[in-house]
């Protein structure tokens, strides 16, 4: 996978926030929607050759492409057995973590950052 430390450091942190705001289909406060929003703005931005989301769905980058240009991204997941984008985050979210700890980054590591990132927001909202 091509995709930079960095970019998938902030595609953990995005997803998990977007898991712990609840079922991001389902959202319905200000907060989880554009938390939700940034994670695709960033899944568009960063995995622009789709490497990512089609090893999540098993299939080859190309083969994600042309079936996007014939169905909607939820069509495409539920084709490939995902009950919704919620379960498909969830699976994003652990082949990122899998990929970081490819590169070196610990369970602990990365417990760590995602705690400090969620501490900061917290203290933003505050």
């Amino acid at each position: 996978m091509k995709i930079a430390t960095k970019a998938l450091l902030t595609l953990l942190i995005v997803s998990a926030l977007a898991m712990a705001s609840g079922n991001v289909a389902l959202a319905s406060t200000d907060s989880s929607v554009r938390r939700s929003n940034k994670l695709e703005r960033l899944q568009r931005h960063h995995d622009r050759k789709l490497e990512l989301r089609a090893s999540i769905l098993g299939i080859t980058p190309e083969q994600l492409k042309q079936e996007l240009k014939d169905s909607s991204f939820e069509k495409v997941l539920k084709k490939h057995g995902f009950k919704d984008k919620a379960a498909f985050e969830v699976a994003l979210n652990g082949k990122v973590k899998d990929e970081l700890k490819r590169r070196g980054w610990s369970e602990n590591k990365l417990n760590k950052l995602l705690q400090k990132r969620a501490d900061r927001l917290q203290s933003k909202s505050s």
